[in-house]
């Protein structure tokens, strides 16, 4: 809020700051002002800081700083983190986080070094730094919150080096640091963990499917591809659905001029999005993963869900279960709410703009300002309780329950 933080040099309101600081720190991206020409560079920075301690989780950071400080980790300690980073075990907790902090700053380093090549052909030197900097802690961090201008990334949509740059980023960024510790020490996809070949194969089957379905209707229905060759046709359906996927929310064409269908698509690759100890948000693709393996199981008629030769765990598959409800319930309060409160905006509007909200995506199509204010909180609300995200809350009841001492007698339910 402070006169230092805006260009025209007074206190912004609260609103506006609550709003912004709760999106970068969500890793969300939807603003309510243009970044490149409402915040100094002071601001700028402050919320570049927000979105590096959102993306790596502000346990973690907390944790960390605590145990460089020299204190002790308590019992209780370790379980919050646990939580926070999604881990079952509780020793090698320090470990992973020096780890996960090391990779975040690594690849943000390299990707800045990176994103300096495309971003000089566009700016001065010291601005170039700014720009590839920012962007790269953005991009990893999947907040997708750009200091360009009034028009994003469609001003590089033809620069192919720099949103290959961007992509690769943020695919790092969403598959998760367990993946990303896995892989490399692996190296053979037979012998990663159950958990690592699930985020594998359900997220790039996602941007696969994601970017054909896309490819389809623009191309075929709508008019925000027409003018790009046939390849730029498709490497403008991938990287958009990969941006929605992977919840980056950077976009190269309008979301305001795509068909209904294509809205749907990115829409429900936002509300699933990237992986559990990821930058991203969503209900995760691992809990995705589950879901789909539990549907093919149960029509297959196996008493047990398997995936990969592995046989899943029933208290994950009634957590991933947990969360989708959880989640949807959320997202249909919350459209319920916007439209009560912003009356006249199409339903597929508010329905990607909520979803963008709780999957922490930032994509949208620009009605945001039409929203009234009890709307544009409710959104706050959305992007808060999606970055907590769903699993969490649920683990705050599985942390209380207690093992019951008995069972009752099997009985059969008519489910038509």
């Amino acid at each position: 809020m402070l006169p230092v933080a805006n260009v025209e040099g007074h206190f912004t309101p609260p609103l506006v700051a609550f709003f912004t600081s709760t999106s970068a720190v969500s890793t969300t991206g939807l603003g309510l002002v243009t970044t490149a020409t409402y915040w100094t560079t002071f601001g700028q920075a402050v919320i570049c800081g927000l979105i590096f301690a959102g993306g790596l989780g502000l346990v973690a950071i907390v944790m960390f700083i605590l145990w460089a400080a020299g204190s002790r980790f308590s019992l209780q300690d370790r379980l919050i983190t646990r939580e926070a980073m999604g881990v079952k075990q509780i020793g090698g907790l320090l470990r992973l986080l020096r780890y996960s902090i090391l990779v975040d700053i690594s690849i943000t380093i390299i990707g800045a070094m990176l994103l300096i090549i495309p971003f000089s052909r566009y700016y001065s030197p010291g601005e170039t730094i700014w720009q590839a900097f920012f962007h790269s802690v953005s991009s990893f961090n999947t907040a997708g919150i750009d200091i360009v201008g009034p028009s994003g990334f469609i001003v590089f949509r033809n620069d192919t080096l720099l949103l290959s740059i961007v992509i690769i980023v943020a695919i790092l960024g969403a598959i998760g640091f367990f993946a990303l510790f896995e892989i490399p020490r692996v190296r053979r996809f037979n012998r990663f963990s159950l958990d690592t070949k699930i985020v594998i194969v359900t997220t790039f089957t996602l941007y696969f499917l994601g970017a054909l379905g896309m490819l389809m209707y623009e191309w075929f229905k709508g008019t925000t591809l027409s003018d790009f060759s046939v390849l730029g046709k498709g490497f403008t359906s991938f990287f958009n659905a990969v941006s929605a996927s992977t919840t980056t929310g950077f976009s190269t064409i309008d979301f305001s001029q795509v068909t209904v269908q294509t809205m749907i698509i990115i829409s429900g690759l936002m509300f699933v999005g990237g992986s559990i100890a990821s930058t991203a948000g969503g209900i995760k693709v691992n809990a995705f993963g589950v879901l789909v393996a539990t549907i093919w199981g149960t029509l297959k008629g196996k008493k047990k869900i398997e995936a990969f030769g592995r046989e899943i765990v029933s208290s994950q598959v009634f957590r991933a279960i947990a969360a989708l409800f959880v989640s949807l319930t959320v997202l249909s309060m919350g459209i319920l709410l916007i439209m009560s409160s912003s009356p006249g905006i199409p339903f597929e509007k508010v329905l990607f703009e909520a979803s963008s909200a709780l999957g922490n995506a930032g994509l949208s199509t620009g009605v945001l300002a039409e929203f009234s204010i009890p709307g544009k909180i409710v959104v706050i609300f959305l992007m808060f309780i999606g970055r907590v995200a769903p699993l969490s809350i649920i683990s705050i009841f599985v942390q209380t329950k207690k093992r019951s001492l008995y069972r009752f007698p099997n009985e059969e339910v008519h489910q038509g």
